[in-house]
């Protein structure tokens, strides 16, 4: 159950897992800990068959004919960063990602690619991720070998498709926007790190992929994109290479995560100068992604408006790539100045987040492990998101956030 092991938990447990005062409603709220916990079986397979489940199945997340795609990757590196935040090196995690490695590499969807760039790009990014683990938590050199190529792979299918406008495109055909050339810049800045010491050493592959991450980022900034004195993004261009478009939480913080993996490889700090400016732009009321301070997409301010957006499936993922954003940047710089942020979002989450089988607070207590839902201002919706994978991917980054890391 989400809120039944927080009764019994010992005081000085609750303390350390980040316990918070009862909210005042009746319902008690759960430590930080012990909502990431039951979060996180949910995302693993629970055995409830909801969409924000693990599908052994498919290998992927979602229903077994709608599975979720490149919502999948994030669920990977959601995974991935909590096994690492709590230095776990159990089996399961292990084994997921094989099943989700194996069951889907040689489908339709050849190494992990498709015709849109940026869910090549969340894939890339997850087997990156997925092989830091394997080598340095798992010890499984072949894996984190056969995970990496993979990675590596995406990163020159990206690479290798037409640029429009001179950058690269959202999907097969289309104009350029940010995001996709932002996953870029923190994908091949991580990999030009990750070749450029350790087991993996390879001089000439981080000093291509570094040139990689530095030409994108030349180009993204001299589109007219990204606003490097206002912290401040433009979504696309237009066929006519003209900036249009207004900004989402998740492409502020993949311009200050790309930043932020720049300066850890280049060990530059005006790139986490310039990063910082992104995410505080972000949280300031100016841009309208907060609500007292919890985060928010633009649509959320008017009751019922999410439910009717196009990509309404994708919006609930978007507050967690921010969110990571703000960890790797206090991580990688070794400050807190995100630490109150992150923590106003983590309470945000077990306050207000919480749900049962049908999206339903009533249903908190009931035996399901965690779901969590799109809304975290505690705002009543009359069209609610119900329980997606975006919006159990988000919490639970906001909430991995806040762990105490372990020794």
């Amino acid at each position: 159950m989400c809120l039944a092991a927080v009764v019994a938990l010992p005081a000085q447990a609750a303390a350390y897992r980040g316990a918070r005062p009862a909210h005042p409603a009746a319902v008690p709220v759960p430590s930080f800990g012990v909502a990431a916990s039951r979060g996180m079986q949910e995302l693993l397979g629970s055995g409830d068959h909801s969409p924000a489940s693990w599908n052994p199945l498919t290998g992927l997340w979602g229903a077994q004919i709608s599975s979720y795609w490149w919502q999948s990757a994030l669920a990977v590196t959601t995974m991935v960063r909590y096994a690492e935040r709590v230095d776990s090196a159990a089996p399961l995690y292990q084994r997921i990602l094989l099943q989700t490695y194996k069951r889907n590499v040689y489908g339709a969807r050849w190494q992990f690619a498709n015709t849109y760039t940026d869910d090549t790009g969340w894939w890339a990014l997850a087997w990156l991720t997925a092989s830091r683990y394997e080598l340095y938590y798992q010890h499984d050199r072949k894996d984190a070998a056969r995970f990496l190529s993979t990675a590596e792979w995406e990163a020159r299918f990206i690479a290798a498709q037409p640029k429009v406008c001179g950058g690269i495109e959202w999907s097969v055909g289309t104009p350029p926007n940010v995001v996709t050339n932002a996953q870029f810049i923190a994908l091949t800045a991580q990999l030009s790190r990750y070749r450029s010491a350790g087991p993996f050493y390879n001089p000439a592959l981080a000093s291509s992929w570094l040139s990689d991450a530095q030409g994108t980022l030349n180009w993204l900034e001299a589109s007219g994109l990204v606003n490097l004195e206002t912290g401040t993004v433009i979504d696309s261009l237009n066929s006519s290479c003209h900036p249009i478009g207004g900004t989402l939480t998740y492409t502020e913080g993949e311009v200050a995560e790309a930043l932020t993996q720049m300066g850890n490889t280049v060990n530059s700090w005006s790139y986490y100068e310039q990063a910082q400016g992104f995410l505080n732009y972000t949280l300031s009321p100016a841009s309208g992604l907060t609500y007292h301070g919890v985060l928010q997409e633009h649509c959320e301010a008017t009751l019922g408006a999410c439910s009717q957006v196009l990509f309404r499936l994708d919006l609930p993922a978007y507050k967690g790539l921010f969110v990571n954003a703000m960890a790797d940047w206090d991580a990688s710089t070794g400050s807190n100045a995100f630490a109150a942020a992150l923590d106003t979002q983590a309470t945000a989450v077990v306050q207000n987040a919480i749900r049962g089988p049908h999206n339903d607070v009533a249903h908190r207590a009931t035996p399901h492990t965690c779901q969590f839902s799109f809304h975290w201002t505690g705002e009543s919706d009359p069209a609610p998101m119900g329980i997606t994978l975006g919006g159990q991917e988000s919490a639970l980054d906001a909430l991995t956030a806040v762990l105490p890391p372990q020794p």
